[in-house]
């Protein structure tokens, strides 16, 4: 059903604030950080495009979208499949198809499509049974295979978060998410074992970039070099040597964190945190507020993507995380990663717009 009108005093204003500040601010530094002018229009294009599609949502009945869930999730995995047949590899992963002048990531449309899928299927049954918390993972498993195969361990780990963050919500017990993750800890060493060499290296270097200063450990060392070296207020906007001389590599993507932190200081990291806070705050709030399980669901399913991956993000950047690709959510550059962001917070607006309205 399409909605005569958009009811504007239904929205929280203060969410669509939040959202603008950060991606103003990640616009502003992809300028100075961008290797190239292209980078940063093609980021102009992206961020018309998906605000767009975000408000195109709004015409909609939550019911109606909501209804495309499992539409969804089978269109991801046919992407997932013909990515890994016909896919680019970036970076030893298969995780982009080439749509002519677009690449294209389907783990992000997996996301998204896991959320409304798992919103509800969970949102229709009372927990209490162990078969309704194993389900969940079973229903997430075949994206969740697809994409570990790619091998993105980082969009693998934020589809396992969004599970978890849903059964939590939906009302597993504590208890039984503590034993999961003893059970997640013993399996790890086994799973450490089954990994390629190169992804191994990866974590151990992770969390130790000192390890291998000039191999993979390079990028983490140059990125907290350019942090500290930021100081209290920064060099300047566009006058951070590490990262306008080229030693902090990827800085319009997974380390564009660096450039801020390096431009404007620990006061523009700082800042930059209290708005994030800020969004996760408000979308806490919006899931509260509703009064239907599903649309508390879908909610915390975007707050749960999205707060994790600017903790690893975040993470990577100050060397106390593995590098993983994982984007920083309306910051980085990235059309894709862009475009879900938006149309995920779109998805939340709506269902919060409509918690009083059977629609």
């Amino acid at each position: 059903m399409v909605l005569p009108r958009i009811p504007l005093l239904a929205y929280d204003w203060s969410l669509v604030m939040v959202v603008g500040l950060i991606h103003l601010a990640g616009l502003i530094t992809l300028r100075s950080a961008a290797p190239s002018p292209a980078i940063f229009f093609n980021q102009l294009l992206y961020s018309a495009v998906a605000v767009a599609v975000a408000v195109s949502l709004q015409f909609l009945s939550r019911r109606q979208v909501q209804s495309w869930g499992w539409l969804l999730y089978g269109l991801s995995l046919l992407l997932l499949v013909a990515v890994l047949v016909v896919g680019r590899e970036v970076n030893g992963a298969k995780a982009w198809l080439n749509l002519g002048p677009v690449n294209f990531q389907p783990s992000e449309l997996a996301k998204l499509s896991l959320v409304l899928v798992l919103s509800r299927w969970l949102s229709r049954r009372e927990p209490g049974s162990i078969f309704g918390y194993v389900a969940p993972f079973l229903i997430a498993a075949p994206v969740l295979g697809l994409v570990l195969i790619e091998p993105d361990l980082g969009g693998t780990t934020v589809l396992a978060v969004i599970v978890v963050a849903l059964l939590l919500v939906w009302g597993m017990p504590v208890r039984h998410f503590l034993v999961g993750l003893v059970l997640v800890g013993i399996a790890a060493p086994f799973a450490f074992n089954h990994l390629e060499p190169y992804q191994q290296q990866r974590i151990i270097v992770g969390f130790n970039p000192e390890s291998d200063p000039q191999g993979k450990g390079y990028q983490q060392i140059q990125s907290m070099i350019a942090i500290g070296s930021g100081g209290l207020m920064g060099k300047g906007y566009g006058q951070g040597t590490q990262s306008q001389l080229g030693y902090v590599p990827e800085k319009q993507n997974d380390f564009i964190f660096a450039v801020l932190s390096e431009e404007w200081g620990f006061v523009g990291a700082v800042s930059l945190l209290v708005l994030y806070g800020l969004l996760f705050f408000r979308l806490a709030r919006m899931a509260l507020e509703c009064n239907r399980l599903e649309d508390r669901l879908i909610i915390v399913g975007v707050l749960s993507m999205l707060a994790f991956q600017v903790m690893v993000n975040i993470g990577v950047t100050i060397g106390m995380a593995p590098v993983t690709g994982l984007t920083l959510p309306l910051f980085s550059a990235g059309g894709t990663s862009l475009l879900f962001v938006y149309v995920s917070l779109g998805l939340a607006a709506l269902v919060h717009r409509d918690r009083y309205r059977d629609l």
